[in-house]
């Protein structure tokens, strides 16, 4: 009957933070975050652009709503069940430290909407820190099980004996009298306890905040981990335990939240710039549902005892919090002041940020992948798919009878834990190659990314374009050594547009080298000097074919029928209209223009610019174009069938599937 009721609340929970938040996206569609985070990390915004943030982000309403349904249905639950006192006072700690965090980050998102600017990172931080250690403070004097010391804390060499003075039951994995007023262990406990809820409630909560950067990323691994928690203390569910209930309705409210708010934060391809994907998301949670939830999974855990068990259930918000910290706050300053780049040396130039060894080109960690031009619903799909496993391994380490396969779990856990983070290095490295590397003659230049290896026939690297420019602009034997060489992606956008300039497609050369950030192309002079011998030579076109100038090609990043941005991605692959100005295909897949006239399907070595009688060599021309660099046909190849697990990764061209 019990288990009956529990799976009611949880549909009914599930059921009331749907019609909330579909009730509040109706209500308030105008409390949108008007903040601006300048950056090429940022693709959705440019001041002067012509147009206001709130009219690209959606209401920041989904976390009062889903909050409100698990304190209205945890408050329902408590009076049909009839829970006593001590359940009661429980359960009202857990409801209304999931309000303050609610609260806190509510005031963010007030200040988004209202001043354009959140709470600093300071601020939230001591905010979520002083809610967490007031949580501590009520939990220690309202309820008799916190003031009782437990393992691993008492385990401790010289903390154990002095927490439990008359000691402990291993069995138990808790002392055997609880803490007293006036005696070493009530003074010694008390700060312990507060500070151990302060820094897990705050670094989970944040971690959540972090991982809530693409629609139902956080909703789905929050899903999965507080599953996974009901799941671990359904065994605590008895007489001896009165707490067991309250926790696993705790968890179930907060799956229950979750999932009602998902269907309105559903996943899908839509990003700025890329493609037509429709988005199908209408709210997002914001900083107020993030931190509640987030503050939730961590008070479940620790008043069930298990907050190291948080850490392989929500090994995913570890990962994302951790590559925040130690790449923003850890290695950035470290490297600004103590690293030099002996290639940058003799320049006295400010080195920004980017050039330096960092393990990603974006934290959290899902910016890293977002950056790359993953399709953003399968990136989603995939971290939801890890979330899963990591509860999964969670729920066997805290199931298992046998410590064997306890230890087994967490040796999983840190294996995969380990492959996803060393994901960033293999990844934010790239390398231009020949395409396709089997063929002996007549290739292209192309940019990959990854590692120029086959294992088994497993490709270790990933292609991200093909450019114009073949192989036979390659002139030195110190240029064809740089192939296959692993390099930054500033470095390879150089080199590309080096070898399209030197070929004659300067439509081509000016769309790479316009991916580099102005900071980054100040390092690189010679490239600054060719991109502005390359524009002003556009500008001097007028014929009605004329390719577009630099900042009409920035222009249309950032005004017109796409969403505006702050800079190209210098890691997208260059889109054919970024080179022309026109609607056309990509330039390998409109072959049937250049057919030749007997029938035979062949493809002129013609960038699309020359095709459509664009820009091309004058003769006369001081622009240097290598001799190298003449017409040749290349029979069109066959599409190759690739491995399943290579479609799921590749990127997506932004359509909807």
């Amino acid at each position: 009957m019990v288990f009956l009721w529990l799976v009611l609340t949880f549909i009914a929970c599930a059921a009331l933070s749907l019609l909330l938040c579909s009730a509040a996206m109706l209500l308030f569609p105008k409390f949108r975050s008007g903040e601006h985070k300048p950056g090429p990390r940022r693709a959705d915004f440019l001041p002067g652009s012509g147009r206001e943030v709130k009219t690209i982000e959606l209401p920041l309403v989904g976390g009062p709503s889903l909050v409100l349904a698990i304190e209205a249905a945890g408050v329902g639950y408590g009076f049909i069940f009839k829970f006593s006192s001590y359940q009661w006072t429980l359960l009202v700690i857990g409801l209304g430290a999931t309000f303050c965090f609610m609260g806190l980050g509510f005031v963010d998102d007030w200040h988004k909407v209202f001043s354009e600017e959140g709470l600093s990172q300071r601020t939230k931080f001591v905010g979520v820190f002083l809610v967490s250690a007031a949580v501590a403070l009520f939990y220690f004097f309202s309820l008799s099980s916190g003031r009782l010391p437990y393992s691993p804390y008492i385990d401790l060499p010289i903390l154990g004996p002095l927490l439990c003075p008359r000691g402990y039951k291993p069995a138990l994995g808790y002392c055997q009298d609880y803490v007293m007023f006036g005696q070493v262990a009530y003074f010694l406990w008390l700060p312990i306890l507060v500070l151990i809820t302060g820094v897990i409630g705050s670094l989970t909560s944040l971690s959540v905040d972090f991982s809530d950067g693409l629609d139902g990323l956080s909703g789905g691994l929050v899903f999965s981990a507080a599953l996974a928690f009901g799941i671990i203390i359904t065994g605590n569910i008895n007489s001896e335990h009165p707490e067991g209930i309250v926790l696993e309705v705790l968890s179930l409210l907060c799956a229950g939240g979750t999932l009602g708010y998902l269907p309105l934060n559903w996943p899908s391809s839509y990003a700025a710039r890329r493609g037509s994907a429709k988005r199908r998301a209408r709210i997002i949670m914001g900083d107020s549902g993030a931190l509640a939830l987030g503050g939730m999974l961590a008070m479940i855990a620790i008043f069930s005892r298990q907050e190291f068990l948080l850490l392989m259930v929500g090994a995913a918000f570890v990962l994302e919090g951790l590559s925040a910290l130690i790449s923003a706050k850890v290695l950035t300053p470290f490297f600004r002041n103590r690293l030099q780049v002996l290639r940058f040396t003799s320049m006295r130039t400010f080195i920004p940020h980017t050039e330096f060894p960092k393990p990603f080109l974006a934290t959290p960690l899902h910016q890293h992948f977002d950056l790359l031009g993953w399709d953003r619903r399968r990136l989603v799909y995939g971290a939801w798919a890890l979330g899963a496993c990591f509860a999964i391994l969670g729920v066997m380490v805290g199931t298992a009878p046998q410590t064997w396969e306890r230890y087994l779990g967490r040796i999983l856990v840190l294996i995969m834990a380990w492959l996803v983070w060393s994901s960033g290095s293999w990844t934010r490295k790239y390398f231009v190659g020949k395409h396709p590397a089997e063929r002996t003659r007549r290739r292209r230049l192309a940019l990959f990314y990854g590692y120029p290896y086959r294992v088994m026939g497993l490709p270790l690297f990933h292609l991200v374009e093909v450019i114009e420019a073949s192989e036979d602009v390659i002139e030195t034997p110190a240029e064809e050594y740089a192939l296959w060489h692993r390099m930054n992606i500033y470095d390879a956008r150089a080199m590309l547009g080096l070898y399209c300039y030197r070929a004659g497609y300067y439509p081509a050369a000016l769309a790479q080298w316009t991916r580099i950030p102005r900071d980054n192309l100040a390092l690189r002079p010679e490239i600054a000097r060719l991109l502005e011998e390359v524009d002003e030579r556009l500008a001097l076109e007028k014929q009605a074919t004329q390719p577009m100038r630099r900042d009409q090609i920035l222009q249309q990043a950032i005004v017109g029928n796409v969403a505006p941005a702050d800079l190209p991605n210098p890691h997208e692959p260059v889109h054919h209209e970024d080179k022309l100005d026109g609607n056309l295909d990509n330039w390998d897949g409109s072959l049937d223009k250049f057919a030749r006239p007997n029938g035979d399907d062949l493809s002129l070595g013609l960038s699309p610019s020359q095709a459509d009688g664009a820009l091309a060599p004058e003769m006369g021309s001081t622009v240097p174009v290598s001799r190298k660099s003449s017409v040749h046909l290349a029979v069109s190849q066959p599409s190759v069938q690739k491995p399943w697990f290579a479609r799921f990764l590749r990127f997506s061209p932004g359509r909807e599937r």
